[in-house]
């Protein structure tokens, strides 16, 4: 009988811990779409649906940094590798022999240079140094909500809300898929 009042009582807090954060959310979220808008009650806004859809922690940052700096640097490296090609072509026409001395030391620059940005690490992570791959940066939380704006008819629409792991700050929003 002890075991079912413990258990009683644990379920009853985790009911009422979560409906605390989906609070939590709901007003972050209700004040970032609504910033510097009419009041909740001019706009007729509600919530329909919330929900946790996961979390950005440390590991995925720094990998999603680091792609990014990949592919900026590969449009960089075919760029220079198209300038390469170019000082290769005027080389190929080239008649006189400072043009050609110019070209090939052209070409040589070039071609460290371009070696030398395949060998480039990112430079962005240095805030992550001392952070556990494990912490958690933001929630994700699914919010699907209605507004109707003034003279016009009802607006129903789901968007991915990036939040601080307490719930307190909105960073940003994406429509979800």
């Amino acid at each position: 009988m002890k075991n079912v009042i413990y258990l009683f009582i644990a379920v009853f807090m985790v009911a009422c811990g979560g409906t605390s954060t989906n609070n939590t959310y709901e007003k972050t979220i209700t004040g970032y779409l609504l910033k510097g808008s009419d009041t909740k009650e001019n706009l007729n806004f509600k919530v329909i649906e919330l929900n946790e859809h996961g979390t950005v922690t440390v590991a995925d940052s720094i990998a999603y940094l680091t792609d990014e700096f990949r592919k900026d640097k590969e449009l960089v490296i075919k760029r220079i590798e198209l300038a390469k090609k170019m000082s290769e072509t005027l080389l190929a026409k080239a008649k006189k022999q400072s043009d050609i001395d110019k070209y090939n030391t052209d070409i040589v620059e070039i071609s460290n240079s371009i070696d030398s940005l395949r060998n480039l690490t990112p430079d962005n992570l240095r805030g992550y140094d001392s952070r556990n791959a494990n912490d958690v940066l933001s929630v994700i939380v699914r919010c699907k909500y209605s507004l109707v704006p003034p003279g016009r008819t009802a607006v129903e629409e789901t968007f991915d809300f990036y939040l601080s792991p307490d719930g307190s700050k909105c960073y940003g929003k994406t429509r979800a898929k």
